[in-house]
């Protein structure tokens, strides 16, 4: 049995919906006896319901960069906590940041912070308008005693790699973090998408494991797993993939031609 984890955003949605067609090749696939499941940046709460909304119904969901893993159903397979107090003192951290706004999710909510203190850039406004239009508040977030991932936004992606170094420097021991274009990604230490994509092919008893990715926060994944890149893809992503497609289309004809 095959195994494709695909990323999200810039590899199986490459517009605002997923491409019908590309929805119906999945499923094909899948019919096939093959497996299909999502790599994300993002938390399971915000790629489950749009996933399903776009006709998309993976086998599995790798979220948070590696940090969660879910069946098809929503269910926890695994899951990697951003240790809680150094998780709430990073969050003090962000809010004095020049980060224009950031994200925090406890695996089944998200919070949403504005740092007042910066500008907002359209693309920021944006961005909270089509994914964060229903968050709960801080405090209702952190009731829950745990943290998965966090998510921080600023258009200026040099002042970004800085206050990366940063927060390497203070919480390296407990996070890891990855650029990504206008977005810096934080997950608990050692996770990676790599870690997700193994984790998920171990529980799927996969006998041949594919990855397809596009940014920056692709890269573990593609080079530890000899993996794909989008052809649209950063020129990074590119570089270390062993083949390049235009569409998740054509990497799933490619993977049932025989021909890899």
């Amino acid at each position: 049995m095959k195994f494709l984890a695909s990323d999200y955003d810039g590899t199986l949605r490459l517009a605002p919906q997923v491409d019908p067609a590309t929805a119906a090749r999945v499923a094909q696939f899948q019919k096939h006896g093959h497996c299909f499941g999502i790599v994300t940046g993002r938390a399971l709460n915000l790629i489950y319901d749009e996933a399903h909304r776009n006709q998309v119904y993976p086998d599995v969901f790798i979220c948070s960069n590696g940090a969660m893993i879910a069946d098809r159903d929503k269910n926890i397979i695994e899951a990697k906590w951003i240790p809680f107090e150094r998780g709430c003192a990073l969050i003090a951290y962000l809010k004095q940041s020049d980060f224009e706004s950031f994200t925090f999710c406890n695996g089944e909510a998200s919070g949403y912070h504005i740092n007042e203190h910066i500008h907002q850039s359209a693309r920021s406004l944006q961005r909270r308008e089509l994914f964060f239009k229903t968050v709960q508040s801080e405090a209702e977030v952190l009731a829950a005693g745990r943290l998965i991932s966090m998510a921080a936004w600023i258009e200026d992606r040099h002042r970004m790699a800085q206050i990366q170094a940063e927060i390497q420097e203070q919480f390296g021991d407990i996070v890891e973090s990855y650029l990504n274009r206008g977005t810096l990604d934080i997950v608990a230490r050692g996770v990676s998408k790599q870690t997700g994509v193994e984790q998920a092919a171990a529980w799927l008893n996969a006998d041949e494991v594919y990855v397809i990715g596009d940014d920056y926060n692709d890269l573990p994944m593609i080079e530890g797993l000899n993996g794909f890149a989008m052809s649209s893809g950063v020129e990074a992503a590119k570089a270390a993939a062993s083949r390049l497609f235009d569409t998740v289309d054509d990497c799933l004809d490619y993977l049932e031609s025989g021909r890899e």
